[in-house]
């Protein structure tokens, strides 16, 4: 006799299969570092590394987290989708998925629905246990409809693992070119594939995760009345571009701006400045200055 499965088992079981998937990749991907060890490092290789650092980090703080996640901005459909691919090139999950997860961390923010809580549950989880959890990958409490309805980023998201695919080929690709044109550079296909994709990828993780774990542990609460546990943490905000003050953005969170004091560096509102003065984005969401000198 044939036994049926429940839809709820059966999406249960997706949401395991897919975490182990998850996993699996990213325990692969920071195996992949240790790659340098045969192939060394050259100026050509760590640049490269160091440019898609950038890429991947601006790509996840303005484009992400303040402009998909939180809609501190706006801008045409074409810089949208540019953003979108930025951020995807971080290797962090597709547009909407993390958009999702985001909303649902300040919605549920220090509770036990708060994926990465390290105060609901714990350090490990909170830095990079939840991504490796069933839980992160069933059906959404918090569904972006307002990013569903451009099919661009709704592919972007469903064909999220082909971006990485075609990064691993690109940077090898990359290097095998170099080598070919340029051998006086001293590169190769391996050597820029390590640092341009394994090394920058790993770097850019871990000073993203540290926004959900080390920002609700340690570092200053200017906003005490924010409903949860978050830090202002200057570490995290310079490796990260400004969203490491996590208390102020929590408070305000949707802003465009991060740093509400001179002295607290916030690299994505200054290049928002920038791109504003060209005309690529607009209406920039900032507190008053009421607000900002309200610290309860």
């Amino acid at each position: 006799m044939e036994t049926l499965t429940l839809p709820a088992q059966t999406g249960l079981s997706r949401a395991k299969k897919t975490a182990v998937i998850y996993a699996s990749v990213m325990l692969s991907i920071h195996l992949g570092i240790l790659l340098v060890i045969s192939t060394g490092v050259s100026p050509v290789a760590f640049l490269v590394g160091f440019i898609f650092y950038l890429v991947r980090g601006f790509g996840i703080s303005i484009g992400y987290h303040r402009y998909f996640a939180h809609k501190s901005f706006k801008t045409g459909r074409f810089f949208q989708f540019i953003l979108a691919l930025m951020g995807s090139l971080s290797n962090q999950g597709g547009v909407l998925w993390w958009s999702s997860t985001h909303r649902g961390h300040h919605k549920y923010s220090d509770t036990k629905d708060d994926l990465h809580s390290p105060i609901a549950h714990n350090f490990w989880h909170a830095h990079l246990g939840w991504m490796w959890s069933k839980e992160a990958y069933g059906k959404s409490k918090n569904p972006c409809h307002d990013l569903g309805k451009f099919p661009e980023l709704k592919a972007l998201n469903k064909h999220y693992v082909f971006v990485i695919l075609f990064q691993v080929a690109g940077f090898f690709g990359l290097g095998v070119l170099l080598n070919t044109l340029y051998p006086e550079l001293g590169t190769s296909g391996l050597q820029i594939l390590v640092w341009g994709f394994f090394i920058s990828t790993v770097f850019m993780w871990h000073c993203t995760f540290m926004v959900n774990s080390v920002c609700h542990i340690w570092g200053y609460q200017r906003y005490k009345n924010s409903g949860d546990f978050s830090r202002n943490n200057p570490f995290v905000s310079l490796v990260t571009f400004g969203e490491g003050w996590h208390n102020n953005h929590h408070k305000y969170s949707w802003a465009a701006r991060n740093g509400f004091k001179w002295w607290e560096f916030d690299p994505s509102y200054y290049l928002l400045k920038t791109l504003a003065l060209f005309g690529i984005v607009s209406d920039l969401k900032v507190p008053t200055q009421e607000q900002l000198q309200t610290t309860h």
